[in-house]
């Protein structure tokens, strides 16, 4: 019986081992969360050396791409490895910035350079690893410099955007056209943001034709201004102001200005896949109305403040972010505004994934509605804003895929084939 058990245990060990080398000479198996600005199919052809599966319970390394905007309006995206199975312990984190004036095709080089890298030390684990090869490719010039030289710049950090948007659309029946144009300054550092923008836009629209056509047009102007400091790693103080004249919602002008205060439970290091803040505004608002309002107002002055929670998470089982928000004017508390709205998109088990996105608002506080009759115009085309106590927008899904865990093929044939024709 005691060689039976030696005899037993031997061939237990020799499958193990089998089993061991067998697992070192596959592929990497790797699930890539990359839900935006990630061209898949061109990582797929510069990394071949990994099997890319469709269900994270199926990898061993499982890559979560976050991103957030740069104070320069370029991206900075975080690519988290975790190890799983044989690799379990193994994690790690790498960055890099795309800058605003980048290609699509420097961005996609980019992503790519960084997952070869964050790849090597999985690689170095396996039968793989023999036939990794490492170069490093010396900048010219700066050969035995120990430092780069900071580069100096004639902008000070401001960054300028200008835009210029047209549109047409129509038939026999009907046409829109619209034109709309914008300008926008910043300047971002650690310790102090400042943007401002201006933009004006114009809608016409034509409804029927002949002497029976109906038309109108809208016309609207904006300027903001947001700025902030820091006040540590959780603290931030700042202010908006804001000037709008709008035909839709019955303003000749509104002036308003709201400081401001925010707490991230999270340090802000952590915002590109953990933050909750809780913010306070409070501050005057002006409007001047197009038309007499409902309360019988043509401009009043009234004080106003809100409260928020805003939440946004992004982990390997999905992203989830929202909002709550609730505020009043002073002068009459009844007119308040109670927001909620979220999204979400969960890995609930392998291949199935639920996905969920909506708003609602109770809404007590237009005191901009024009007064008079609604018409039939009025309700069909929504030239105006009309006075509703709620307003809300939802949408889901659910989503299951089962087959082969293995999608490293890539077949562009017939990819674009027709697709001018849809619009």
């Amino acid at each position: 019986m005691k060689q039976y058990i030696i005899l037993a245990l031997a061939l237990f060990s020799l499958s193990n081992s089998f089993s061991q080398v067998e697992n070192n000479n596959k592929k990497i198996r790797v699930f890539l969360d990359c839900q935006s600005y990630c061209d898949q199919d061109f990582i797929k052809r510069e990394i071949p050396f990994v099997d890319y599966v469709n269900d994270r319970f199926q990898s061993n390394v499982f890559i979560l791409s976050n991103h957030q905007v740069t104070g320069s309006g370029g991206r900075e995206y975080k690519l988290q490895f975790t190890g799983r199975e044989i690799f379990t312990g193994v994690n790690d984190t790498l960055s890099f910035v795309r800058q605003a004036t980048a290609t699509d095709d420097e961005g996609r080089q980019q992503m790519v350079q960084t997952l070869k890298l964050g790849l090597v030390k999985y690689l170095a684990r396996t039968e793989q690893g023999k036939n990794v090869q490492i170069t490093v490719k010396e900048n010219e010039g700066e050969v035995g410099k120990g430092t780069e030289e900071e580069q100096e710049d004639p902008w000070n950090l401001w960054v300028f955007n200008a835009r210029l948007n047209g549109y047409l659309n129509g038939d026999k029946n009907y046409f829109s056209n619209s034109f709309s144009t914008g300008f926008s300054a910043s300047r971002i550092t650690e310790k102090f943001k400042t943007t401002t923008s201006l933009s004006y836009g114009v809608n016409k629209n034509r409804f029927g034709e002949g002497e029976d056509a109906f038309e109108f047009s809208n016309e609207n102007y904006r300027a903001n201004n947001t700025t902030v400091w820091s006040l540590g790693d959780h603290w931030s103080a700042g202010g908006y102001v804001e000037f709008l004249r709008s035909d839709f919602s019955n303003y000749t002008s509104s002036w308003t200005l709201s400081p401001a205060i925010e707490y991230n439970f999270f340090p802000y290091s952590e915002s590109n896949s953990n933050y909750v803040g809780l913010m306070y505004k409070v501050g005057p608002s002006y409007f001047d109305y197009i038309e007499e309002t409902i309360y019988l107002e043509t401009e009043e002055l009234r004080f106003k403040h809100n409260l928020s929670l805003d939440i946004s998470l992004n982990k390997k089982w999905g992203q989830l972010s929202g909002s709550a928000s609730y505020g009043h004017y002073f002068h009459d508390v009844s007119k308040n505004r109670l927001t909620f709205s979220g999204y979400a998109d969960l890995r609930l088990y392998k291949g199935l994934s639920l996905n969920f996105s909506g708003y609602y608002a109770l809404q007590r506080d237009q005191l901009n509605i024009a007064k008079g009759d609604i018409s039939n115009e009025d309700l069909l085309t929504r030239r105006r804003q009309l006075d509703s106590n709620y307003s809300f927008y939802t949408s889901f899904g659910i989503r299951y895929r089962f087959g082969s865990i293995f999608n490293n093929v890539v077949n562009p044939r017939f990819d674009g084939a027709g697709s001018m024709f849809f619009f």
